[in-house]
């Protein structure tokens, strides 16, 4: 999906003149895709000239993502000034989160280990996290406490090392997933 935005001339941050006022979301449309028409057999036909889709099960699916949006229809814009920036006004009021409602956030690295003996064993490990709807939500809550305490862990003394550093050895890893499984319940769950 992301991909096909990119290739119909969404994602770009240029600035538009035409994108400076709130219009037809078709309108839009046609400026960005370059579409000979705001109709919806045009709006498709040049996106199609433009994007690449792995199936036609999945073009169908992007198409309908896109009218989801509203990028067909008569609802007016909010107006940014670029494609990617009114793109995100209108996505950032579609996907409020309603009353009750939260986010979910899945993790899964899956690893395929051959053994000398060549026998073969494949071990996934896996993060689940629910938001809270009543409080942050799990995206926030899985980016924001890591660095947290990975910053609280430089100023106490814990990660004494100087830099930048990634967190690929022991001495970095283990107090930071000690931490965040002890005070945070942050883990991955691993099987074999």
């Amino acid at each position: 999906f992301i991909r096909v935005l990119v290739e119909i001339g969404f994602l770009d941050d240029t600035a538009q003149e035409t994108l400076a006022q709130n219009q037809p979301w078709k309108e839009a449309t046609k400026t960005i895709v370059g579409a000979s028409s705001s109709s919806a057999a045009d709006l498709e036909k040049a996106i199609l000239a433009k994007a690449t889709f792995d199936s036609p099960e999945d073009q169908q699916r992007i198409l309908g993502g896109l009218r989801w949006i509203g990028l067909f229809s008569d609802e007016q814009t909010i107006a940014r000034g670029n494609p990617l920036d009114t793109l995100c006004a209108t996505l950032e009021k579609k996907m409020q989160f309603e009353e009750g409602e939260r986010d979910l956030v899945m993790l899964q690295h899956k690893f395929v280990i051959e053994h000398k003996s060549g026998e073969r064993e494949t071990r996934t490990s896996t993060l689940v996290e629910y938001g809270d709807p009543a409080g942050y939500s799990a995206m926030a809550k899985l980016v924001g406490v890591p660095c947290a305490v990975a910053v609280k862990q430089v100023l106490n003394g814990t990660l004494a090392e100087k830099g930048v550093l990634a967190p690929m050895t022991s001495k970095i890893n283990n107090p930071l997933m000690k931490e965040l499984k002890e005070k945070y319940g942050i883990s991955m769950v691993e099987k074999t």
